[in-house]
Formats: C-alpha cells, sequence, structure tokens
C-alpha cells in the first residue's frame, strides 16, 4: 500500500469560526483494504472525534457493483445496483439492530417499472420508506423523480422532472446558541 496520502481529519468549530486538526487520529490504518474488503463504511463520531468501522457482509465488502449507503431512519440501508440476466437491479440491505454485518436484504428494485420506464437510480427515500427513485423512458430521455413502493410495486409521480434530479436528505435542529 505504498504511495497512500494518510488521511487528515479536520473539525469546523461554529462558535470560533475555525477549522482545526481533530485532537484524536485514530483513522483505520487500512481503509479500502482491510481483509482484502473492496467495500467497508467508515464513520466519524463529532463528539467523542472517534471513527469506526462498519463492517459489510462478504456479499457487499466484496461486491464489484455499485453501493450507495443511506439512513432513512435509525438504521443505516445501502443500495446495491448491479446487472443481473442482462437488467439493472437495485437490492436494498438494511442493517439490523446495530450489529455490523447483520445486513438483511428488504426487497429489489427491477430496472423496469410496471410503467414501463426504466429505474436509473435510486436517489433516498421518504420517511413513509418509499423509495425516491429516477425514472426514464430511455437512456437519453428526461429523467422523472417518482416514489417507489416496492411491495404494492405503486408508483407516484412526484411532479419533478428534468436532466439531472439529486436528492438530499434535510434535518431539522434546533441549536442553543
Amino acid at each position: 500500500m505504498e504511495g497512500l496520502i494518510p488521511w487528515q481529519v479536520e473539525v469546523f468549530t461554529l462558535s470560533a469560526r475555525v477549522w482545526r486538526s481533530t485532537y484524536n487520529n485514530n483513522v483505520p490504518s487500512k481503509v479500502g483494504a482491510e481483509d482484502g474488503h473492496d467495500n467497508l463504511i467508515v464513520s466519524f463520531d463529532l463528539t467523542s472525534e472517534e471513527f469506526g468501522e462498519v463492517k459489510l457482509p462478504d456479499r457487499l465488502a466484496y461486491n464489484k457493483c455499485r453501493l450507495c449507503m443511506f439512513k432513512p431512519r435509525e438504521s443505516p440501508v445501502v443500495i446495491e445496483g448491479c446487472v443481473e440476466d442482462s437488467k439493472q437491479v437495485y437490492h436494498v440491505w438494511v442493517m439490523k439492530d446495530g450489529v455490523p454485518k447483520l445486513f438483511e436484504k428488504l426487497f429489489t428494485i427491477s430496472g423496469h417499472t410496471p410503467v414501463g420506464s426504466l429505474v436509473s437510480s435510486v436517489l433516498g427515500f421518504r420517511k413513509t420508506g418509499e423509495s425516491l427513485v429516477e425514472l426514464q423512458a430511455h437512456p437519453c430521455s428526461i429523467r422523472t423523480l417518482v416514489a417507489y413502493e416496492p411491495y404494492s410495486k405503486t408508483v407516484i409521480t412526484l411532479g419533478v422532472s428534468g436532466r439531472y434530479i439529486f436528492v438530499y436528505s434535510y434535518t431539522k435542529t434546533l441549536l442553543l446558541l
């Protein structure tokens, strides 16, 4: 692993309006190469300024497919996007009971929806648990944002469309200043 640049983490302190290096530099030394894993999740606790690692099950850790992570509720969710039988599919995995390596597959979103559009990506989740999915009629067409309920396979158009669609989570907080 020669030539790797060591991680450097800085924290912005709002009250002082300055960036500073963390006190604890316990970054996992073999991030990206530990136990030969290709994928892993590294966390950082802003209070203790400590790093942690969430070990993925072998299917996800050694996977060459595209992985995305979300935290729609209290448990991390990993989306595994891959091609199976010449079709794009998205497997949705959730960590059970906060135990690393204990992920359960919730459902799979097929590359085609009941309305005949292609699922180009899974962008997130609603509070209700529905997947926020980007659909296209064909690869070069305008994209449409829909809520997809995987068990009933219901698609609800949300009125958002365009060439590029991005979805970010929003969290309200109350800060005492």
